[in-house]
């Protein structure tokens, strides 16, 4: 039988530029952010992030410079701490598109 597990390493090469990656969790709860740590150094770019509340997780590829897209319906730090910085000076220098479908 073939085990269907690998390492989280092996499991992050796995995206490769251009790729939409949906990135589960809500804001600062449930997020995939050891994932999300580890391919930011793999310094992936072009990717498609879609998440119905992303946040930490999808906000450290935004910071990486690796999101080109995102696709939310609410991108923060829930409401005591506003917008996600990464995502948001990435949407206002122009390398980020958003596209909000709440």
């Amino acid at each position: 039988m073939i085990s269907k597990l690998m390492t989280m390493p092996d499991a992050v090469r796995l995206v490769l530029n251009g790729q939409m990656l949906a990135v589960g969790g809500n804001a600062l709860h449930r997020t995939p952010a050891a994932f999300c740590q580890e391919l930011a150094m793999l310094k992936r770019t072009h990717l498609k992030g879609v998440g119905a509340a992303p946040g930490f997780a999808m906000d450290v590829l935004c910071a990486a410079e690796s999101m080109n897209e995102v696709y939310f319906g609410f991108f923060g730090f829930e409401n005591e701490y506003g917008l996600a910085p990464g995502m948001r000076k990435g949407i206002q220098s122009g390398k980020i598109k958003a596209i909000e479908g709440s």
